[in-house]
């Protein structure tokens, strides 16, 4: 425990030598973020909704008893009208009746989904265009609720509510893209703070190494000049010692 406290103050006290290190990077990467978030194209989400049903036309008591026992134990009929909804030929269709190049909704994401323990639709159509994707969701929901007519005379598509304007861009989210990005730039200084002191204590024991290696060299180098020296000036003085 005691081991883990000392690191813990080790690491705090880098980080609070390196603040400026911190900041800056903390600055970059907020500033990314911003400009990131600032040259994205707007995403726009409209929302209509479609109910599976009897068809009017079902006067019999029993008949309308029948089919609503029948439909609430066919949910796969509900996941079919959705599918109908998001069919390359309805979108063309409605399409056409706005007047759109279909070339246009590339960029479109289009899709329909049944709500949890229910007979209910909900088409979603997000795109750049506000009023594009409120305009496309009404088309869509008109020409495949005709479409349906035609093909099925027990159950009928019938609308709930239609799609209108909203102005509120559903992405990108300014302040999580920014809260993002300082999170991001905390936790990369910090990472690069303790990295940099490691790599200095690193560099600096080898090089503290080093100069200790390089010291004793030179101190062996010296008494091995000094005793070979040594045995020279015995030999010198041992050779003068013996008579001619």
């Amino acid at each position: 425990m005691q081991i883990q406290s000392m690191h813990l103050q080790q690491y705090l006290r880098i980080i609070r030598e390196s603040w400026w290190i911190i900041l800056a990077i903390v600055l970059i990467s907020t500033g990314i973020s911003i400009a990131y978030s600032y040259t994205q194209t707007p995403i726009y989400e409209a929302t209509a909704t479609f109910v599976v049903n009897p068809n009017v036309r079902i006067t019999n008591t029993d008949e309308v008893l029948y089919s609503l026992d029948t439909l609430a134990g066919r949910t796969s009929l509900a996941t079919t009208y959705s599918n109908v909804l998001k069919s390359k030929n309805i979108i063309e269709q409605a399409a056409a009746s706005l007047n759109v190049p279909v070339q246009m909704l590339e960029d479109y994401t289009i899709n329909a989904v049944v709500l949890p323990d229910s007979s209910v639709l909900s088409l979603q159509i997000q795109g750049s265009s506000p009023a594009l994707v409120a305009d496309l969701a009404n088309a869509i929901g008109t020409v495949g609720v005709g479409y349906i007519s035609d093909l099925q005379e027990i159950y009928e598509l019938r609308r709930l509510d239609l799609a209108v304007v909203n102005l509120e861009p559903i992405s990108p989210n300014h302040l999580v893209d920014i809260t993002l990005g300082v999170i991001i730039g905390v936790i990369s200084g910090v990472a690069f703070a303790i990295l940099r002191q490691l790599l200095v204590q690193s560099f600096g024991e080898e090089t503290k190494t080093a100069s200790a290696a390089a010291v004793e060299l030179n101190v062996s180098n010296s008494q091995d000049m000094i005793s070979d020296r040594n045995k020279t000036t015995f030999k010198t003085n041992f050779s003068s010692s013996q008579p001619d």
